[in-house]
C-alpha cells in the first residue's frame, strides 16, 4: 500500500458493502469514507435531473431553480442513490429501497414503479428503445419493458452490480463486485461471455469492477480494484492492452474519439492519458492531491483545444475541479474550490452560516455552456460553472427553490 493511499478516503458507506467483497482485491487498499453517497446528475434537452436524498429534482439550467421534485413531499425511507437515466419520454431512477421509478420528464409524474424487493438500486439504469435494464446490490440484472415497467428476463451475478449496464447493438453489458465483465443477449437475458472465463485467464487476479465499461471501436474499457485499464476485444474476449494504475480505478475511463487518447484516473489522484489503440505508455500522468472517484469528462473549449474536466477532494475536505488539456495534462484554467455554505447552529439556533469547501465525488456533467458538479453536503447540491473560467455561474438549493 502506498503512503498517498494511506492519506486519503472516500465513502463509508460503500466501505461498509464492500469489505466482505473486497478482501480478495490486490493490494488491500481500503480507504476510509467520508459520506454516505453523492447527488446523480444527467441532462435532457430542457432539463438537468439530480437524484439525491430523499427526492428526485428537475432543474431549470437557465436559473438553477427546481421544475419538480419527486416525491413532492418526502417519503419516510426513501432515498435515491443512482445517478438518473434520460430519455426523451422518460426519467428512470432507483432508490435505496429497491424501487425503480420511471417519470414523466416533463411534470416528475410517475408512469411506472418496478419493486425489486429486498435489494437497492446504487447503479444507474440504461434505456434502451423497448427495454429498461437496471442491475441492483443483490447481483440481479433486471430487463423491464419501457412502457409498463413489467419484468422481461433477470439475469444473476455472484455479487452486487454498482455499475450501470451498457447496451451495445444487441448485446448488454454489465460488471459486477464479483470480478466480472459480462456479455448477454439484450433480448433473452442469455449470457454470451464473461470476462475473465475463469481465474487462469489473468495472469494476475482480477478486482470488483464498479462502473461501466466504455466501448471504443470495438473494445471494451474498463477500470477495475487490481489497479489496472483492460481494453477488451468485444468480440474475441482477448485482452489488446491492459495498464497499471498505483490504486483502484473506480470511474469508467473515457475516450475522445478523433484523437484516440483514453483518460482515466485512480484513488491515488493520478489522472493519466493513454494511446487507445495500444495503451502501451502514457501519454501524460497529472497528480492530483487527492481520489478521483468520479470519471473524467472531455469536452471542446471555444479556443478549439479538448479539455478534460476532473475533479477530487483530500481528507481535509478541500475540493477541486481541474480543467486540463487533452494534448499535455497542463491546465487550461486555474482550478477552482468549490466552497459550500452550512447554516451555524447551537442549542438547536441559527446562529449565522460557515463556508468551507466539499469533497466531490460525482463526475463533471457539461450542459451548454457550463459544466456542473454535484456536492453531498451543505446547502446547495449542485453548482453550475462556465465551462471556459469555471466561474459560478449558479447553484441549485433544493431548500430554497
Amino acid at each position: 500500500m502506498t503512503t498517498r493511499s494511506l492519506r486519503f478516503g472516500l465513502l463509508a458507506a460503500a466501505l461498509v458493502v464492500l469489505a466482505g467483497v473486497l478482501s480478495g482485491c490486490a493490494g488491500g487498499q481500503q480507504g476510509v469514507f467520508l459520506g454516505s453517497s453523492w447527488p446523480g446528475i444527467a441532462t435532457g434537452e430542457e432539463s438537468i435531473f439530480v437524484a439525491f436524498g430523499p427526492s428526485v429534482y428537475a432543474v431549470d439550467p437557465e436559473s438553477g431553480t427546481t421544475r419538480w421534485r419527486y416525491p413532492a413531499e418526502p417519503q419516510r425511507g426513501q432515498t435515491f442513490y443512482a445517478e438518473p437515466a434520460v430519455a426523451d419520454d422518460l426519467v428512470v431512477v432507483g432508490d435505496y429501497g429497491g424501487n425503480l421509478i420511471a417519470l414523466n420528464p416533463e411534470t416528475g409524474d410517475p408512469v411506472w414503479v418496478f419493486e425489486a424487493n429486498g435489494t437497492r438500486f446504487i447503479a444507474g439504469a440504461a434505456i434502451g428503445d423497448e427495454v429498461v435494464y437496471a442491475g441492483s446490490t443483490d447481483g440481479m440484472l433486471h430487463a423491464l419493458d419501457r412502457a409498463t415497467g413489467e419484468r422481461i428476463w433477470t439475469f444473476r451475478a455472484k455479487q452486487g452490480i454498482w455499475a450501470r449496464p451498457l447496451i451495445i447493438e444487441d448485446t448488454v453489458y454489465v460488471a459486477s463486485l464479483d470480478k466480472h465483465l459480462y456479455a448477454l443477449d439484450a433480448r433473452t437475458g442469455q449470457l454470451e461471455w464473461q470476462f475473465p472465463a475463469n481465474d487462469a485467464d489473468l495472469d494476475e487476479p482480477m478486482g470488483a469492477i464498479v462502473s461501466a465499461p466504455t466501448y471504443y471501436e470495438g473494445m471494451l474499457i474498463f477500470g477495475s480494484f487490481n489497479n489496472r485499464v483492460y481494453a477488451l476485444d468485444a468480440e474475441t474476449r482477448e485482452i489488446v492492452w491492459r495498464y497499471e494504475a498505483e490504486n483502484w480505478v473506480w470511474s469508467s475511463p473515457v475516450v475522445e474519439e478523433e484523437s484516440g487518447v483514453v483518460v482515466g484516473a485512480d484513488l491515488d489522484g493520478n489522472v493519466f492519458a493513454l494511446d487507445a489503440a495500444t495503451g502501451a505508455e502514457e501519454l501524460w500522468t497529472v497528480e492530483l492531491p487527492g481520489p478521483v472517484v468520479g470519471a473524467p469528462t472531455i469536452a471542446e473549449t471555444e479556443s478549439g483545444s479538448i479539455a478534460v474536466y476532473v475533479a477530487t477532494a483530500d481528507r481535509r475536505g478541500q475540493s477541486r475541479l481541474y480543467k486540463l488539456n487533452l494534448e499535455n495534462g497542463e491546465n487550461l484554467a486555474p482550478p477552482v474550490d468549490v466552497e459550500v455554505e452550512f447554516p451555524s447552529r447551537f442549542l438547536f439556533i441559527q446562529t449565522g452560516t460557515s463556508v468551507r469547501s466539499m469533497p466531490i465525488y460525482t463526475s463533471p456533467v457539461i450542459y451548454d455552456g457550463m459544466v456542473l458538479v454535484g456536492v453531498h453536503e451543505g446547502e446547495s447540491l449542485v453548482f453550475a460553472l462556465d465551462r471556459e473560467t469555471l466561474l459560478e455561474v449558479w447553484s441549485f438549493e433544493p431548500a430554497s427553490s
